[in-house]
């Protein structure tokens, strides 16, 4: 029997008639990934970090008030608030789950999307549906597709706000008219564009499985379709969505700020830039790299200027403040995971 681990059976041949060696197992593929993910990694910190001063970025660190780090760590918390609300606002209706549940369910995905490589924590998302609520993988992943869409969105527009020269404050004013803007605008708008998509119910059979290519596209296109028409929350998960960004953008910039030799406007480029990073297809472990070159080429755009008589604005020094504010965010997560698996069994339950 011919392995399908080494890809589709119609691989082989034409490598073979081409003179090419065989595709490589998909495990093969996600070590070669995982490899670059770290090689990148290390280049990244290397090069944009180098000159660090350590014993200077841990005085920079500690000259920041408890009270900031603290409200920087309630800022994180409410933000994950916002985003088990538009769980809920999403599966409370389908599955009856109370917003605890979508609060369980959003710390543990969360910190297995932060932590495990190559983003393969996204998978427990769908997992964690399918044990609780039964509901079917088509579906889960329906809703994982339809939950980055939207974040894909709100982000492009806040992205767009951020890309003006307006210093100080005016920036986030701008962007947070904009994401208001947005949480009015944008629901009735969609609602509108769903109607005008194909039904996927009324648009054909399935693809047989021996289809070419061009059938497949098409067959993926209609789930698309499909799962964008479904109701997923409605007009409060576009608005608990606008919500979470601003305020996640919002204190990653004034941390950044506190920390490093930044002014507001290009610490909240930097936010930008560091959230944006997230979606190069080579990622290192936890982020690590790839977040801090995001935060500098953010803070780069429109010209980082410094703050407050902090000092020069160099690359380690961004790097080493975005760095900082990265840890807190991967601390946080993985403690808030650490909580809600020990609540789960204290109550008996299996958090998986």
């Amino acid at each position: 029997m011919t392995s399908r681990t080494s890809g589709s059976d119609h691989d082989l041949p034409l490598a073979e008639a081409a003179g090419l060696p065989p595709p490589a197992p998909r495990s093969t593929r996600k070590l070669i990934l995982l490899g670059l993910g770290i090689v990148l990694a290390v280049v990244l910190l290397a090069v944009l970090g180098a000159g660090l001063d350590g014993p200077a970025l841990h005085a920079a660190a500690a000259r920041v008030p408890p009270g900031v780090w603290a409200a920087g760590v309630l800022g994180i918390l409410v933000s994950y608030a916002l985003r088990a609300a538009r769980l809920h606002a999403e599966w409370r209706p389908r599955t009856q789950a109370r917003y605890g549940d979508c609060l369980q369910l959003f710390v543990l995905h969360n910190a297995a999307v932060s932590l495990l490589p190559l983003r393969s924590g996204e998978l427990g998302y769908a997992w964690w549906l399918l044990r609780r609520w039964q509901v079917p993988l088509t579906e889960s992943l329906a809703s994982l597709l339809w939950l980055r869409l939207q974040d894909a969105v709100v982000l492009a527009l806040l992205a767009l706000a951020g890309l003006s020269p307006l210093p100080g404050w005016w920036g986030p004013a701008l962007a947070a008219a904009v994401a208001l803007a947005a949480a009015l605008l944008l629901p009735p708008l969609w609602r509108r564009w769903q109607a005008a998509l194909p039904d996927p119910a009324n648009d054909g059979a399935a693809t047989p499985s021996g289809a070419g290519w061009r059938a497949r596209v098409q067959q993926g296109l209609r789930k698309i379709a499909q799962a964008l028409r479904s109701s997923r929350g409605g007009w409060r998960a576009w608005v608990f969505c606008v919500a979470n960004w601003m305020l996640k953008l919002l204190v990653a910039a004034l941390l950044l700020q506190a920390i490093g030799p930044l002014d507001l406007a290009a610490a909240w480029r930097g936010a930008l830039g560091g959230e944006w990073a997230a979606v190069l297809p080579v990622q290192g472990p936890a982020g690590l790299g790839t977040y801090e070159a995001g935060v500098w080429a953010g803070a780069l755009l429109g010209g980082a200027a410094g703050g407050g008589g902090s000092g020069a604005v160099t690359a380690s020094s961004v790097v080493g403040a975005a760095l900082i504010v990265h840890l807190l965010w991967l601390a946080t997560s993985a403690a808030s995971a650490l909580l809600a698996w020990l609540w789960a069994a204290r109550r008996s339950e299996n958090p998986l």
